[in-house]
């Protein structure tokens, strides 16, 4: 059974309208054409044999000599041997509009008075068919009036008449079959305009059922196949598959942030716990003491930081992370990070070093954002390359933009991974310490700068990062 509700009885209810209003249109034409045929023919026929006994007997040469009686005498004659005058009623009317002699020969002093036979008498020049209803048998005909003339003067008029009864019939006739064929196409196209509107509304149910699973946090689950063809809904379902894999893929980050998160969080509060109460005791050695001191500053540090990419994070995610542009030397710039680093390098027996390729002039910028940036990346290569490696920061400029390039020999990163390790939460080894936000905020910082970042990488050989600046806003 159809449910002939909701967009369903929209769709279909302005199919029906648009039918019904197309095929009573088209009905309306059809049977005004018929109409118009038929009725245009007898007029036609009347118009004819009017002008035939205009041109037989009131022009030809020497008839005007002919009396009056002549002239209706051969009209009668004429009209009971000829086949096809024998259709029409034929009435001879004097010129004081009295009826002298019908088709059948009765004679009678009735009145005719019907606007034909005025302009008849009137001689008017326009032979034009009248349809009227006879007063006692309400029967419709048309008529047409011919002025009989005798010496060139009007002396009655030949009155010719058919009936319109047979017509009507056959009107009728054909419009009862054109309304049973337009009941008949009527059923047939609202029978098609289901199925079509079935086609549009059972793919956008099936959407709306997905969509309800997405709604309950379903994100998993895979969409039938949707009953169209290649058009416009089946691009919406194609979209909604995709945004459904995307978030689950996010829930799946989320969860995986929120557990690497977790573990960040619970690390250094269980050391600073620890330590702050083994500096409680009364025998800790002074060695102890600055181990603890040293180990709690630390760890407040790591928190620090964790706090500062998650508040970056939100500002980044609400647009409202704000730039403070100024002038600033870049040399200058790179020069200070590496040698803030450099001592967790030594640490690692990495080697750090920058190098410039051109002169470097000053550009526009925000420096603690692009300070932010390169400690990033930076300490990403400390962390994940080993003992005895490398760091090169190379740095060169041309007229439009700056681009400086963190290179190192560490662990690196697998190929299908290069295009995640930008998106926020994402972390390689979730065993690594970190909250998968550092790539991800300074990639916004370097668009914000009116610039852009690629990664290049091959695993356990090297990394690249690469992050262009333009010089002047």
């Amino acid at each position: 059974m159809i449910n002939f509700t909701g967009l369903r009885k929209r769709v279909i209810s302005n199919f029906f309208i648009i039918i019904i209003i197309t095929i009573c249109l088209f009905v309306s034409i059809f049977i005004f054409y018929v109409h118009n045929y038929y009725y245009d023919y007898v007029r036609q026929s009347l118009k004819n044999q009017a002008y035939y006994t205009k041109l037989t007997y009131n022009s030809l040469s020497g008839i005007d000599n002919v009396s009056f009686e002549y002239k209706v005498r051969n009209i009668i004659e004429k009209q009971s041997i000829d086949e096809q005058l024998k259709k029409f009623s034929i009435q001879i009317i004097d010129k004081d509009k009295r009826l002298v002699l019908d088709q059948y020969g009765f004679k009678e002093n009735k009145i005719i008075n019907y606007e034909d036979v005025e302009r008849a008498l009137r001689d008017d020049k326009n032979l034009i068919p009248y349809i009227y209803k006879i007063e006692d048998t309400k029967e419709s005909v048309m008529s047409i009036s011919v002025p009989i003339k005798v010496n060139n003067k009007v002396e009655g008029v030949v009155r010719y008449t058919l009936s319109l009864s047979e017509i009507n019939k056959a009107i009728l006739s054909v419009i009862f079959w054109v309304l049973i064929t337009a009941i008949v196409i009527l059923l047939i196209v609202i029978s098609i305009s289901i199925r079509f509107a079935n086609s549009i509304i059972n793919p956008i149910l099936d959407l709306k059922e997905f969509a309800n699973e997405l709604a309950h946090g379903n994100f998993s689950i895979k969409i039938k196949d949707i009953r169209t063809r290649d058009d416009e809904i089946r691009e919406l379902a194609n979209t909604f598959v995709y945004m459904a894999s995307e978030i689950d893929k996010s829930e799946k980050l989320k969860e995986e942030f929120i557990s690497s998160i977790s573990h960040e969080l619970r690390t250094p509060l269980t050391s600073i716990k620890g330590w702050s109460e083994t500096l409680g005791y009364d025998e800790i050695t002074k060695e102890e003491l600055d181990l603890g001191l040293g180990i709690i500053q630390d760890e407040t540090e790591r928190l620090i930081k964790l706090v500062e990419e998650l508040l970056d994070f939100s500002r980044l995610s609400s647009d409202r992370i704000k730039l403070k542009f100024d002038i600033l030397n870049i040399k200058t710039l790179c020069y200070s990070v590496v040698n803030q680093l450099k001592l967790k390098a030594i640490e690692k027996d990495i080697d750090l070093k920058v190098e410039f390729l051109s002169n470097i002039e000053e550009i526009q910028g925000d420096k603690d954002r692009l300070r932010q940036v390169l400690i990033n990346l930076i300490q990403n290569s400390i962390k994940f390359t080993e003992k005895g490696g490398y760091i090169k920061v190379i740095v060169y400029q041309d007229d439009i933009y700056t681009t400086i390039k963190v290179i190192d020999n560490g662990d690196g990163i697998e190929k299908e991974n290069l295009t995640k390790v930008l998106d926020k939460f994402f972390q390689e080894d979730y065993n690594k310490s970190g909250s998968g936000l550092g790539l991800a905020i300074s990639n916004e910082i370097v668009k914000l700068h009116g610039g852009s970042m690629n990664i290049e990488s091959e695993k356990k050989v090297k990394t690249e990062i690469t992050f262009t600046l333009k010089n002047k806003r």
